[in-house]
């Protein structure tokens, strides 16, 4: 079932000794596998692209497991909050975010006494066409897992309406010491792949297509195990695993349609509109089946808590779960002076208050990383930075260029193509901090969407009158999928069932 065929991106970090990888054997299963129950849950409202939800609850309201807490207004680009404990509301207020985002919070004291809404219970003998199983995702509060936080409903939306040939599965976890992904397809395969059927079904593709790293054998004989139990279930779709090299940042759309279809795409394109096809995280397809067999809303998530000095574990944990808990969980990791990161190692963001600093929706990692001190001299023109770069760029050139004030210029040397890897800081030897004046000044050529996941500096500055974003150079407008209220009636749950009937209309 798998291709033979390698498949890559060019250049990039590769594994080995240069960076652990969490020490990624075949051979040793190296994941621990915990359940969390945390003494309280911060739940952000804001935790994917798009806009707040809004509280739903109030102070000292008992709130039970899969409860909504959290509601989008009406007509605005954004996902329900759900709780993943049950406990009384002891707080609901403005906090801020390692990244910057300003939004509401409520806070959930445990009672430790795990009680569900008794709508949080299996489905029997149910048939979806696929406007309710998207009407199901979207009310589950679900978006992508693998970063960047795009309401699923609305990327499964657009994929249908570019009638999408392929529906590509990422399993290709590359982040240094997080596998998270991992052990969401070791611990359940069934569910990741049942998942992606369903959703390539809604989508109308032909081919589902699973991405996974070379490396992982263990990973590759699960999934083709649960192909092969569906496979008479499904028999419209075709089923591929493509195997991909190890190397870092795997698994990023515009790389996957290099590394597959050979096409490089600009700023503005997309995969489904020039390639046929839509990407989905592994973890994101796992909820998505929760959602539509079990009616369990998006109120936990896998994290890996791990670091360059310790061993791997990966925890089961409510949203919403303070940082602080998962490391007291983590007995070997003794945090001390280390840097506390929110996230990939590379990418992500060092937080010094881990007590008020929760797991939202998009945290796949937590990442443990000793404090060094690295000299800091100009730049020797090495080149190592281009060597690594994923696109091609020359990192040091353009660092100069904006530097310089020449942001002209360093577009013209493709600055905006940056991806924010993190790859040409980690390798320059004169200590440069490349990354984070490119991918600042890339991110003002794509989306500027007041109050998303990556910028919410202009909050305050926007009138009642103004827009709720605006767009420029790489603007996926995933907003024109927005839920309509003719879209959010759904039959009840109790009379429909699966497969789906492939040619119902959305």
């Amino acid at each position: 079932m798998a291709d033979r065929k390698l498949y890559s991106f060019y250049r990039g970090l590769f594994t080995g000794d240069v960076l652990n990888f969490s020490k990624r054997s075949p051979f040793v299963k190296e994941i621990m596998f915990e359940r969390i129950y945390p003494s309280k849950i911060i739940l952000p409202m804001k935790m994917h692209s798009g806009v707040p939800a809004v509280p739903a609850v109030k102070v000292d309201d008992y709130v039970r497991v899969g409860q909504c807490v959290g509601v989008p207004e009406k007509g605005t680009f954004s996902v329900p909050v759900h709780s993943g404990i049950s406990g009384r509301v002891t707080d609901i207020s403005e906090i801020r975010l390692p990244n910057g985002i300003l939004t509401p919070a409520v806070t959930i004291r445990n009672d430790m006494k795990r009680t569900r809404l008794d709508s949080v219970r299996p489905r029997s003998g149910f048939r979806l066409s696929a406007s309710e199983s998207i009407g199901i995702i979207r009310d589950a509060g679900i978006c992508g897992m693998g970063g960047e936080g795009i309401p699923t409903a609305a990327k499964l939306k657009r994929a249908r309406n570019e009638a999408v040939r392929d529906f590509l599965v990422n399993c290709l976890q590359s982040e240094p010491y997080s596998t998270s992904d991992i052990v969401a397809i070791t611990e359940y395969p069934d569910y990741v792949v049942l998942g992606s059927c369903a959703c390539a079904r809604v989508v109308g593709a032909s081919r589902c297509v699973f991405l996974i790293s070379e490396n992982r054998k263990e990973q590759r004989k699960a999934l083709s195990a649960s192909i092969e139990k569906v496979r008479a279930d499904f028999k419209d779709l075709e089923f591929e695993i493509k195997l991909f090299r190890e190397r870092f940042p795997q698994g990023y759309y515009r790389l996957v349609a290099r590394a597959l279809y050979g096409r490089n795409l600009a700023l503005g394109e997309t995969l489904e509109k020039s390639c046929s096809a839509v990407l989905f995280n592994c973890s994101t397809m796992l909820a998505c089946w929760e959602a539509l067999s079990d009616n369990i809303p998006m109120m936990s998530r896998i994290v890996s808590v791990t670091g360059d000095a310790s061993g791997g574990h990966n925890m089961l944990v409510p949203i919403g779960t303070p940082v602080s808990e998962l490391l007291s969980s983590a007995q070997d990791i003794k945090n001390g002076s280390d840097i506390i990161v929110w996230g990939n190692c590379l990418t992500g963001i060092e937080i010094t208050d881990p007590e008020n600093t929760p797991v939202v929706k998009t945290t796949s990692v937590i990442s443990v990383v000793r404090r060094t001190e690295v000299p800091r001299t100009p730049c020797i023109h090495c080149g190592l930075c281009s060597e690594c770069c994923p696109m091609n760029l020359s990192p040091n050139t353009i660092f100069e260029m904006l530097n310089q004030g020449l942001g002209q210029k360093a577009a013209e040397e493709g600055a905006r193509d940056c991806i924010a890897c993190g790859s040409c800081s980690y390798v320059c030897p004169a200590g440069i901090n490349l990354t984070t004046a490119i991918a600042s000044f890339a991110g003002e050529g794509r989306i500027i969407e007041i109050n998303s996941l990556l910028d919410n500096s202009n909050a305050e500055e926007r009138t009642a009158d103004e827009p709720a974003a605006s767009y420029v150079g790489d603007a996926s407008l995933l907003e024109d999928y927005a839920d309509s209220d003719e879209d959010r009636s759904v039959r009840s749950p109790d009379s429909i069932t699966l497969p789906f009937e492939k040619d119902k209309e959305v």
